[in-house]
């Protein structure tokens, strides 16, 4: 089964249960599982989702978060190698009339790679980058 991509904002909104997006993110989610869809997210993800909750009183809530996640069978996780570096690069260079973050280029590359459709985030970067965005605001 070809796996779903993680981005930061759903990470965000599953850790975060005061984040406006936090119920859509939760029912999108169940509906992952019981499809026992796999689900593919990246150390670049996750480094910009530690950065996000980086403060003292968020810290060890997001390091338990982070950690339990490397621990789910269904959770696959891109290492950070310099590959998927150099290919979110070339998209951020090749793509000026858009907005996306340098995590949204090597997101994107990525899911160019594996040929995934779908896209578990409310970024609309992604829908621009032609795939199907999941976490719709309510």
């Amino acid at each position: 089964m070809t796996p779903v991509f993680v981005d930061t904002a759903a990470w965000i909104a599953l850790f975060d249960a005061s984040d406006r997006l936090a119920p859509a993110a939760r029912q999108v989610l169940l509906s992952l599982q019981q499809a026992r869809q796999p689900l593919l997210t990246s150390e670049f993800v996750l480094l910009e989702l530690a950065a996000a909750f980086a403060a003292p009183a968020f810290r060890q809530g997001i390091i338990r978060f982070i950690n339990a996640l490397s621990t789910l069978p269904e959770v696959r996780i891109e290492a950070a190698h310099p590959h998927w570096y150099q290919a979110g690069w070339q998209v951020y260079q090749h793509r000026l009339d858009k907005a996306w973050s340098l995590t949204d280029c090597i997101s994107i590359a990525i899911m160019q790679h594996y040929r995934l459709t779908d896209a578990f985030t409310s970024d609309r970067h992604f829908e621009q980058a032609g795939f199907r965005r999941l976490l719709l605001a309510p």
